[in-house]
């Protein structure tokens, strides 16, 4: 028998968020999950501008000895993804699962192309598959990547410590946003709990962060890649390139086999990257 464990407040979920992550971290590995990756939800819960009044809608799903298999959640800034990740093909854990968005108005389900067996729940269920929304890009790490800098720039080491504003203003200019940003008040910063922060690489001259590479990984098979930025003043120097091969050999050094990005961007093509899933919206019909 399954319960369900929904309706959680902020506190409730920090409670569980250890319970959550080894099961996000083991469901990371499986394909029908790798648009969801642990480091995905993690980045969520720690973002300034985390969506509190959305949590409630967080369910995890556990089994009769109260561990969690399964785990309904939405994404950061996006109001018609919803995520359901499992660990079984249980085909009444997946109806249970897709029933309980239903119950809530839900009629939008985001699913891996891979996952047959939610397919097949959500198609019982009178969903039927629409547009997809990204690809999720892989990169074997069979063989250290080599890339090469210009002169005057340097990769930041393993023991770099970023400095809060230059790491702002990175990602501001990164995302080609004008100006500068409005400075982030750092008492109130939440600090991931398992964020490596020897994978955070930075391309540095001697003023400015020029690049930047965020990778989570802690343990299993796959690294996962967010944000890559470069600054537009210092684009088509290859340090895009360089950052990202610098972030996946210090994954690869601590046991990862494979990247993941979510994206379609022709960048990652051209830095190896292949398409290993796509992840599409599957919408209810309303009779």
């Amino acid at each position: 028998m399954t319960t369900i464990q929904t309706n959680m407040t902020y506190e409730q979920i920090i409670n569980s968020y250890e319970e959550i992550y080894q099961f996000l971290l083991a469901a990371s590995d499986r394909g029908c999950n790798e648009h969801f990756h642990w480091g995905r939800f993690e980045w969520m819960m720690a973002h300034p501008f985390l969506e509190h009044d959305k949590l409630g809608a967080l369910a995890l799903f556990r089994n009769d000895e109260n561990r969690i298999v399964g785990m309904s959640t939405y994404d950061t800034s996006y109001d018609d993804r919803n995520y359901l990740i499992h660990s079984s093909d249980d085909e009444s854990l997946l109806t249970e699962m897709v029933l309980h968005l239903v119950d809530k108005n839900e009629n939008i389900v985001i699913a891996n192309s891979k996952d047959g067996a939610l397919h097949a729940a959500l198609t019982k269920l009178h969903f039927e598959k629409r547009e997809c929304r990204d690809k999720v890009l892989e990169l074997s790490l069979a063989d250290e990547k080599q890339y090469s800098l210009p002169n005057e720039i340097s990769i930041s080491s393993k023991e770099f410590k970023a400095d809060p504003w230059k790491y702002q203003v990175v990602i501001h200019k990164g995302f080609d946003h004008e100006g500068l940003p409005e400075k982030d008040d750092d008492s109130s910063a939440t600090i991931p709990p398992h964020y490596n922060t020897e994978l955070k690489v930075f391309a540095v001259d001697k003023n400015e962060y020029c690049a930047h590479c965020g990778c989570w990984y802690t343990q299993g098979d796959t690294a996962y890649i967010e944000p890559v930025v470069t600054i537009p003043r210092c684009r088509h120097l290859g340090l895009g390139r360089a950052v990202v091969y610098e972030a996946v050999n210090r994954a690869r050094a601590m046991g990862a086999r494979r990247a993941v990005v979510l994206s379609s961007q022709e960048f990652y093509y051209k830095l190896g990257f292949t398409e290993s899933s796509e992840f599409c919206a599957w919408v209810r019909h309303l009779f």
